[in-house]
């Protein structure tokens, strides 16, 4: 368990450095270092999923709405529950502000996808959020959507046992109603936090964003 969590926080400050390498000074903090935010949002470039009702999940699914996207595997024994409890009570805290959560989707993406079958990860999402969804894809197209998102992850697979672990960013990655890379939620994550400053940051795009 150690282990994990070394390896882990090694992979979010890699991932931390990597997201300040590419956005250099444009990358600033609103209001503090919960919410990394980038004032020239980064457009995603096209991906293809497929999410836990087994339908078809591209980036036209991702417009439209503010999503939260989030890496893990099924399988974490730890940090990915803690998460989505945490995003879960983002979520009913958003619901229950001014303007809703119906431009709001919080999304998991599991790096693995040859244990997280659309049935694992139907079972998984709903368990914490009913709204919530679960994609998955080959390798290919996880680490082209994590490479745009700065998302490190390594799925460390043993020869012969279906118990391996694997290594990931613990931050949550926002993308804006246009598909852009907006913001991202760094460790610790409080759902109080995250409702906060999404709200803020919400208040501040207005209608650029959509």
């Amino acid at each position: 368990m150690a282990t994990t969590v070394v390896l882990v926080a090694m992979l979010s400050g890699a991932w931390l450095a990597a997201t300040y390498r590419k956005n250099g000074s444009r990358a600033i903090l609103l209001p503090d270092q919960v919410m990394i935010l980038f004032p020239d949002p980064k457009p995603l470039t096209a991906f293809a999923f497929t999410d836990h009702e087994n339908r078809e999940f591209d980036l036209s699914r991702l417009k439209g709405k503010w999503s939260f996207l989030f890496f893990g595997y099924t399988h974490c024994p730890d940090i990915c529950p803690t998460t989505l409890a945490t995003l879960a009570r983002a979520h009913e805290n958003i619901v229950k502000s001014t303007v809703g959560a119906k431009d709001v989707q919080f999304v998991f993406i599991s790096v693995d996808p040859n244990r997280d079958t659309v049935g694992k990860l139907r079972q998984y999402v709903t368990y914490f959020d009913a709204t919530f969804l679960g994609v998955t894809g080959d390798k290919a197209q996880l680490g082209k959507l994590a490479g745009e998102l700065g998302a490190a992850y390594e799925v460390a697979i043993t020869p012969g046992t279906e118990n391996y672990p694997v290594y990931h960013s613990v931050g949550v990655f926002l993308v804006d109603p246009r598909a852009r890379y907006h913001a991202v939620f760094a460790p610790p994550l409080d759902a109080e936090g995250i409702s906060r400053r999404f709200k803020v940051l919400r208040e501040l795009e207005g209608p650029k964003a959509t």
